[in-house]
């Protein structure tokens, strides 16, 4: 059956008319449209085209023009000051180790840091055993292997990285849809009774909340080992980025780049410090780059600002010298952040060793004697008196917000303006002068007074000279006010000038003093 159909008419639409409106705008025909007929419609039984409107059309034509007016997402690291671009995720199955072992120069005593199972004669180290200085147990072979099931829900896919709390395995969470997850030890201890309690110190963890912090799931034990579970983030640590850089030659990170990570990271401090906590142990190996966007890793080490018994935990060249003495606090949480920002920009091999402690000489490194501002940022944040460094982790963000504009616009010499925090933007002037943008040109300056005939003049010179002898007048009162100054003579020359200036007889003003004057003779 053929039918006719009426097409839309409509500029720039190619609908159909069904039920007296276009399938395609919605909109009525316009006038004078011709009638065509169509190929491939749907007629029913009745021969009514069928009224289904074509959504395919509408919405291959909104997402043109979404496609085609919208802008690309700010990445939300970097404050809008520079552009970083953002890093992919990395499949959880190629980040496993194959072989999960710790090279024999990186393993130490975790009770007096003394080195441990290394090798002699050609023969490799001890991964378990016991520390020759102090006798502390010590053991550095992976506990879970691919295929192991913990606490009957999370199946291991092998190792990723050893911590300083031992190993840190990628698991699947079986309850939940397979989802990846990360375990990582809280207590190396094989009693059953000390795991029960380390987990149960670190429940407070579960309450911490923030985008720029890994999530905590839950909290497990094993075979008398306490394991935290984590949200899986996949991309790269800074430390990686920043190892990276340098083995391709391309030297430290800079500045701009690395001050635009510690700024998107101290948002997530911040957090932690009003809740109470302290991080202890922040480096640049803790803060992953994932998507557009940072995520605060490794939180074994959080503690209560308040628990004086708590365990502390801190790397060599990153940990603040007060921390052993007085333990970790907010002040010694931000000195890491200025510690890190320095080994991110510096090729400075002595910052673990004989400067674990102080500041590199300023002289020796381009970067710090080029940009001013972040050498004066490096000086309050690594201060050696905790009263000297800032006084929280918003204080710091706003220094360093200050810092990265300085440094992207001493790079391509584009200024960043700001609006200050200290002092509020120009006031309007009382009279009103300052316009609103757009609101056209400024009103003309008002005209220039008439100029003043002889007339004018005259008077307003007799209305000077009226005033000039008023203040003479007053001012010849005033001195008759204490008579115990006053000769005689002065006094009557005084008064006869006063009657003479206003033009009144003279007895009037000798009168009262020739009273007073009798008065203090009798």
């Amino acid at each position: 059956m053929t039918v006719t159909e009426t097409a839309c008419g409509r500029p720039g639409c190619a609908g159909i008319v069904v039920d007296g409106y276009c399938d395609t705008c919605g909109m009525a025909p316009a006038a004078g449209t011709p009638e065509r007929t169509p190929s491939g419609r749907v007629v029913t039984e009745s021969g009514r085209v069928s009224g289904r409107v074509d959504v395919s059309r509408l919405t291959a034509r909104s997402r043109q023009t979404a496609s085609s007016g919208s802008t690309a997402r700010r990445s939300r690291v970097g404050a809008g000051v520079v552009e970083m671009a953002p890093m992919p995720t990395a499949d959880p199955a190629s980040v496993v180790m194959a072989d999960p072992s710790v090279p024999e120069n990186r393993r130490y005593c975790t009770a007096c840091d003394a080195p441990v199972g290394r090798g002699k004669d050609g023969k490799a180290g001890r991964q378990s055993g016991f520390c020759s200085q102090c006798r502390a147990r010590f053991d550095f072979g992976a506990k879970l292997h691919a295929g192991d099931l913990v606490a009957g829900q999370y199946e291991v896919a092998g190792a990723l990285a050893h911590g300083g709390l031992g190993w840190i395995y990628l698991v699947r969470d079986r309850n939940v849809s397979g989802r990846w997850c990360v375990l990582k030890g809280l207590l190396d201890t094989a009693d059953p009774a000390a795991a029960e309690a380390a987990v149960a110190e670190r429940r407070f963890l579960a309450e911490v909340s923030h985008p720029a912090i890994v999530d905590i799931y839950n909290f497990v034990q094993h075979e008398g080992q306490g394991y935290i579970v984590m949200e899986y983030v996949g991309g790269p640590s800074i430390k990686q980025l920043a190892k990276r850089r340098r083995e391709s030659g391309g030297g430290p990170l800079p500045p701009a780049e690395a001050a635009a990570y510690m700024l998107s990271v101290l948002p997530a401090l911040g957090y932690l410090h009003d809740a109470g906590l302290v991080y202890c142990d922040f480096k640049p190996d803790n803060v992953i780059h994932v998507g557009d966007a940072v995520k605060l890793i490794d939180l074994g080490g959080v503690r209560r600002i308040d628990d004086p018994h708590a365990a502390i935990f801190g790397t060599i060249g990153y940990q603040a010298a007060e921390v052993p003495k007085t333990g970790p606090t907010v002040a010694s949480d931000l000195y890491t952040v200025g510690r890190s920002l320095l080994v991110l920009i510096l090729d400075w091999p002595q910052w673990q060793g004989s400067e674990k402690e102080k500041l590199p000489v300023r002289e020796k490194h381009d970067v710090l004697v080029e940009h001013d501002g972040l050498w004066r940022f490096l000086q309050r944040a690594c201060a050696p008196d905790p009263a000297q460094r800032f006084a929280d982790a918003d204080e710091m963000a706003d220094a360093l917000h200050g810092v990265l504009c300085q440094v992207a616009a001493a790079t391509d010499n584009l200024p960043r303006p700001r609006t200050s925090t200290r002092f509020s933007p120009p006031r309007p002037p009382l009279d009103g002068t300052r316009r609103r943008a757009g609101a056209g040109p400024p009103p003309p300056p008002p005209p220039p007074p008439p100029p003043k005939g002889p007339a004018t003049l005259l008077a307003a010179e007799a209305q000077a000279a009226a005033g000039s002898m008023r203040l003479e007048i007053g001012a010849l009162e005033r001195e008759l006010v204490d008579f115990r100054w006053l000769k005689r003579r002065w006094l009557f020359r005084t008064l006869l000038k006063i009657a003479a200036l206003r033009h009144r007889p003279p007895f009037r003003y000798l009168l009262a003093p020739l009273r007073l004057l009798r008065r203090r003779r009798a």
